[in-house]
């Protein structure tokens, strides 16, 4: 062989081991539509059909998600990224042996790669075997991955479990039947007491839309908090993200229920603070079946489920503590997080466009922003006429806006098509099962 084909043979042969690079790359910096076209260019394999999967996953399209990856491991089964996407998917349903399962697989087929092993702390965590979360995130850090927003998640998560000895955090002292716990309807939100630490009672919103109990800032310097690190929080408005200081509090009470040893966020807006001393993020209570009852203003919690429950029994997706139903808007598919803490519903600007509305539309743009925990929302548009549906109920909206949840996707990993809140809710009784992944709204 000539030496100049030789040098011709090895170039061919890197352009073709790097092609599927930079797929994975874009992903990762969540360039979905970029990625899918690079991926367009490559024959199918496994490895393609299973980053095909993921690209349906970030789109939201999760069951044509399930099975492309199922069809990537049928031509290969030792295809990591199919794994790995089962696994997440496996985690949505809160299976969480299978998560654990699909994600330890991945991990071995391909352990030079750190994003199994974030995920893999995740799929521990909703175990609760937090040992071995911790070892997972360790591992992580130890990569360094070139993903500075993940990474410092990991690391202030790494330093909370540390700080609180990786056991026995969140546990719930609790009545076989604990009393239901009244709220107070205002401003489209609603709030009830809260104790923290013995003291109070503070005044804090039911928001099954927020990850995590967040404090305001004024209030843990009340009750003497210390800092044991920083990370960045994920909301709605300004650029979707904020750095926030996490603490760690013995006991929260609400209720009957007590939940010891609790890590929390804080938040430092002057207009949340106006309104609530704190977040109450009801996945805090997820060893219950919750049920929001609007028309009764009371959070009812259950044990076991009730047989023949009356209302419509929505499968939903279980992403970072927060939970997605599949609605249909106006024909178009998309998941949308259920959200007390949401003054009205929303949609993406992606679901807007669906629909035909972008910022160039004539008179879409609203001249005043939304405020959020991210700050101020820049860019609004008002999309007419909208109708969300689920498969039995249908919600008619004269309006609805549109705003940015790119940065929320981008958190959770799959495609955010809009936020339900309290114009949506309040007529029903949302029974929130986070076990079983399910949404029940009953009137």
């Amino acid at each position: 062989m000539s030496s100049r084909l030789a040098l011709i043979i090895m170039a061919l042969t890197s352009f073709l081991a790097q092609k599927s690079v930079p797929v994975v790359e874009l992903l990762l910096k969540d360039q979905v539509a970029e990625a899918e076209a690079q991926l367009n260019k490559e024959a199918p394999t496994a490895g393609t059909i299973a980053l095909r999967g993921e690209i349906e996953y970030r789109k939201g399209n999760l069951d044509q998600a399930a099975s492309l990856y199922q069809q990537a491991l049928k031509m290969d089964p030792k295809t990591a990224r199919a794994h790995f996407g089962l696994g997440k998917l496996a985690m949505a349903k809160l299976k969480d042996k299978e998560a654990v399962q699909e994600i330890a697989r991945a991990i071995e087929l391909e352990p030079s790669e750190p994003l199994y092993r974030l995920y893999a702390s995740e799929a521990y965590a909703i175990q609760k075997n937090y040992a071995e979360q911790m070892r997972q995130l360790q591992e992580y850090i130890r990569m360094n991955p070139n993903d500075p927003d993940r990474l410092a998640e990991a690391k202030a998560g790494y330093d909370v479990l540390r700080a609180l000895g990786a056991k026995d955090i969140g546990v719930v002292v609790a009545p076989q039947s604990p009393a239901p716990i009244q709220f107070r309807k205002s401003l489209n939100l609603i709030f009830t007491s809260v104790m923290i630490n013995g003291k109070g009672p503070y005044e804090f919103a039911i928001d099954t839309g927020a990850s995590q109990v967040v404090l305001s800032e004024k209030l843990a310097v009340q009750l003497g908090l210390k800092p044991l690190t920083s990370t960045v929080m994920h909301g709605v408005g300004g650029g979707g993200k904020i750095d926030t200081k996490l603490y760690s509090v013995d006991e929260i009470s609400v209720g009957d229920v007590k939940i010891k040893k609790v890590p929390v966020g804080t938040f430092n807006d002057p207009l949340v603070t106006q309104l609530a001393d704190g977040i109450l993020g009801t996945a805090l209570l997820s060893d219950f079946i919750l049920t929001v009852n609007y028309p009764a203003s009371q959070l009812e919690l259950a044990r076991k489920r009730v047989p023949n429950a009356p209302g419509e029994a929505v499968p939903a997706w279980f992403f970072s503590n927060l939970l997605l139903v599949p609605l249909d808007v106006n024909g178009k598919h998309g998941n949308f997080v259920v959200d007390t803490g949401a003054v009205t519903t929303v949609l993406s600007h992606s679901m807007a466009a669906n629909l035909g509305v972008t910022p160039n539309t004539p008179g879409a743009k609203v001249d005043l922003g939304l405020s959020g925990v991210g700050g101020f929302e820049g860019i609004v548009l008002k999309v007419p006429n909208v109708t969300l549906k689920t498969p039995k109920n249908s919600e008619v909206f004269p309006q609805v806006v549109s705003i940015d949840l790119k940065e929320i996707s981008k958190m959770i990993g799959t495609e955010i098509a809009g936020v339900v809140g309290f114009d949506f809710l309040e007529g029903y009784k949302v029974t929130l099962d986070y076990y079983a992944a399910e949404v029940r709204f009953a009137k």
